[in-house]
């Protein structure tokens, strides 16, 4: 498990610090930039999964001259004003950037974190994909952003060991831990899109990366974390047939 990683452009100090904990005691690592330049020289730098801008820094509405540079650039990351302003006029300005999000201040907890959560969402696509419940996931191509009680966990993909259906639900074994979410094993698999992925039972999907010994007689998998999966004769011999080494 990654924590989601976050850009806040904030100029009070004091509202910077208590959001700033308020975010880390909820899965996210913050990243404060107090005006634009920090912020800019931050992003050209590091990767972040969302932004939150404020729209007036240093007395200018520098957060919304960020966002026009990021539209502007390409810079395909989920970003929300969290702001004070509540003239229409600037709203409308603001509206123009495509934030995914315009929260006021003072913020509702819970109204922000469900904010994030769906800027996330949004983001990549799958708003209608999944059920909101909390089991819920979201993909991106390197990882699963998934809904943990009222958090967001970021869990990288390739640390995933192996899937394994359960009734409705998928449980993903990875390395941090498990974790379920309601979708189907065929779904997720074409969600995935990721050839380290191999069915190799109608119940399970293992990450190829992970193997460290197949015994076809025995039709037994085992994992390098030691992890014993069953193999199939159906897409054991499809395994066979897509890696020549094995004919």
């Amino acid at each position: 498990m990654k924590n989601l990683q976050l850009l806040l452009l904030e100029d009070l100090e004091e509202e910077a610090l208590e959001l700033s904990s308020f975010l880390e005691d909820n899965d996210y690592d913050v990243s404060h930039a107090k005006n634009i330049e920090e912020a800019e020289s931050l992003i050209k730098n590091r990767f972040f999964d969302v932004i939150i801008l404020d729209i007036m820094i240093n007395g200018k509405p520098e957060g919304i001259a960020l966002a026009q540079r990021l539209n502007k650039q390409g810079i395909d990351v989920p970003f929300l004003f969290l702001t004070s302003m509540q003239g229409k006029e600037v709203f409308d300005e603001a509206k123009l950037t495509n934030p995914l999000v315009y929260l006021l201040k003072p913020y509702n907890k819970l109204e922000l974190l469900f904010s994030l959560e769906l800027a996330i969402e949004s983001c990549y696509q799958q708003n209608n994909s999944i059920s909101l419940a909390s089991e819920n996931a979201v993909l991106s191509p390197s990882y699963l952003f998934i809904k943990k009680k009222r958090s967001v966990v970021k869990v990288d993909v390739a640390s995933i060991n192996y899937i394994e259906v359960k009734e409705k639900y998928c449980s993903l074994q990875c390395d941090s831990g498990n974790y379920l979410i309601k979708l189907s094993l065929t779904k997720l698999k074409a969600m995935l899109s990721n050839p380290d992925f191999k069915q190799v039972h109608r119940n399970f999907l293992v990450n190829v990366k992970k193997i460290k010994e197949i015994y076809f007689e025995d039709n037994l998998i085992i994992l390098e974390n030691g992890d014993r999966i069953s193999f199939s004769e159906r897409y054991k011999n499809a395994f066979i047939k897509d890696n020549t080494i094995f004919r």
